[in-house]
């Protein structure tokens, strides 16, 4: 009996050995890597021995695990937003539980460039310095440059946060390239730029002249400048002092100065300091006056010599009755009275003038050809309309009027007092100006028709 009953024991002690065996957590599957919160999948165990208990993850590489109420070989996972491990509890019959091994779904977070500081505008060149990563998440993966406004990148070997520059002496974009895997997108840190501005020069001013007195203009030009005018200034004191005009064009006018002036330009190219340009100089010179001579008067067909004088080059106007209008003492033989004026023009070209007026006195005619040829066909007194008072009167040889007028007209052809032509003879005047300074004058005058 005895040996009966301890047979029975041992076959349902080998009865349970054959039945359970040692619990085995078994291998997961499924790792990967994405790189960002958008993702989906699933882990799976396979080569367990024993039941899924449930299934663990962890979001802090395991220091401690949450449980999933999942018995299934495969658990699921979607918007993970970090990394993530999962593991499976196994546990065979009355054998103690085994831990299956574990898959990890790594998120790795975006890669963020920061904020890049420094550059700036400077004149001539940027000298020493460095451009600073602040506030990335990542690593630099290298740093680009651009001269050409951004057109166009070269790369720059570089993975520091910290960028140092020495004497950048064009316009420059920096930026800086930053990512956390190779796999994952990068991003790219914001542009810093270096603004460098050509050193000013202040230029020329065009032209420095002598010019005449209250009788001048002309424009100053700027030339050859780098940078924008700010102002002008002028100075008559030989530039001791200097006053501001406001004005910011390349260019500016001057007209009618009567003192020497010195001008100039104020020229600043961005941040670079101002320059003056060149001086222009304005002499004002005062010109020689001219001196026509004093007024004469002269007979009729007669001549005389003006006593024109002064410094410089002589011109007549008008020039008739001139023998030669381009010297200061021409010989003038004028038809009637003339005022001429002397155009005086010195080594500046500067010009001054003077005038003098030649009287031409037309002689009472001693003889008229009264025949109607227009020529010398009445009896003429000069500027008879300046004597509204005169008188005249006409006799024979034997002291018999034969004509009278008063006023007298000019219109006296030979004829007696009933208009009839009076014979070729020598006949007596007497004409009355009318005029205390003219007085009367007499004489003879022959007819010869």
């Amino acid at each position: 009996m005895k040996k009966g009953v301890c047979l029975l024991l041992l076959f349902l002690l080998v009865f349970e050995v054959n039945t359970f065996a040692q619990s085995v957590g078994g291998i997961t599957s499924g790792t990967n890597e994405y790189c960002t919160s958008n993702n989906v999948g699933f882990i799976s165990v396979t080569n367990y021995t024993g039941t899924i208990q449930f299934w663990q993850t962890s979001i802090n590489s395991g220091a401690t695990w949450d449980i999933i109420n999942n018995s299934t070989t495969t658990q699921s996972y979607n918007n993970l937003s970090q990394t993530t491990w999962f593991r499976v509890i196994v546990k065979d019959g009355s054998f103690p539980s085994d831990t299956s091994s574990i898959s990890v779904i790594t998120i790795h977070p975006l890669a963020i460039a920061g904020t890049l500081s420094g550059g700036g505008t400077f004149c001539s060149n940027s000298g020493i310095g460095s451009l600073i990563i602040t506030g990335n998440q990542g690593n630099v993966q290298f740093w680009e440059s651009s001269t050409d406004n951004g057109q166009n990148w070269v790369t720059i070997a570089n993975t520091n946060l910290v960028f140092a520059y020495n004497s950048i002496n064009q316009n420059t974009l920096y930026r800086a390239v930053v990512g956390n895997v190779l796999t994952c997108p990068t991003d790219t840190t914001n542009n810093v730029s270096f603004e460098i501005h050509q050193q000013t020069n202040g230029g020329t001013l065009n032209f420095s002249d002598t010019i005449c007195n209250g009788s001048n203009g002309d424009t100053l030009k700027l030339i050859n400048n780098i940078g924008t005018v700010l102002n002008w200034e002028s100075s008559t004191d030989n530039g001791s002092t200097w006053n501001t005009i406001s004005s910011i064009d390349s260019s500016l006018s001057y007209l009618d100065l009567t003192a020497s002036t010195w001008y100039k330009t104020i020229v600043k190219n961005g941040v670079c300091p101002s320059q003056n340009s060149s001086i222009a100089k304005l002499t004002v010179v005062n010109p020689q006056p001219a001196n026509a001579g004093s007024d004469q008067t002269i007979i009729q067909y007669k001549s005389c010599e003006i006593n024109g004088s002064g410094n410089g080059f002589a011109s007549w106007l008008p020039t008739n009755g001139l023998n030669n209008p381009a010297i200061f003492t021409p010989q003038a033989s004028p038809y009637a009275t003339t005022t001429y004026t002397l155009t005086l023009t010195d080594l500046h070209g500067c010009t001054t003038r003077d005038s003098v007026t030649i009287n031409v006195v037309v002689p009472i005619p001693e003889a008229i050809t009264p025949n109607d040829d227009g020529v010398n066909d009445y009896f003429i007194i000069d500027k008879i309309n300046d004597y509204s008072g005169n008188s005249l009167s006409i006799t024979n040889r034997w002291g018999i009027e034969v004509y009278s007028a008063s006023p007298y007209k000019n219109d006296w052809n030979g004829v007696n007092k009933n208009g009839k032509d009076l014979p070729d003879d020598i006949y007596y005047y007497v004409f009355d100006y009318g005029n205390e300074s003219k007085g009367i004058v007499s004489g003879f005058i022959l007819i010869k028709r």
